[in-house]
């Protein structure tokens, strides 16, 4: 996302308030993606869930979450989450 994209959608968050997991952008959903296959291995079930062989995600799996993770997983494991635009790296801004 471009400064100008995360400043939009951190705006467009902080109007809401606290959005859905279903109001989130998708770079927000990919980063819930990865930060449920990080909660799968500190609960020490990845390779079981994933149906894998190795105990963390690689850097393959986190580079390729929203392929891997279905949305459907997202939405029931966020569902009763509020988030707000600071709950996410992907909308910091940077210096470009």
């Amino acid at each position: 996302m471009t400064n100008m994209e995360i400043k939009q959608e951190r705006e467009r968050m902080e109007r809401i308030g606290y959005v859905d997991v279903h109001d989130l952008c998708r770079d927000c959903l990919i980063e819930l993606k990865q930060r449920y296959l990080v909660m799968l291995a500190d609960n020490g079930v990845y390779a079981e869930v994933m149906e894998v062989d190795y105990d963390e995600p690689s850097q393959f799996d986190l580079g390729n979450a929203d392929e891997i993770v279905p949305d459907g997983v997202v939405f029931y494991n966020y569902d009763d989450y509020g988030f707000v635009p600071d709950d996410f790296f992907c909308l910091m801004e940077t210096e470009e």
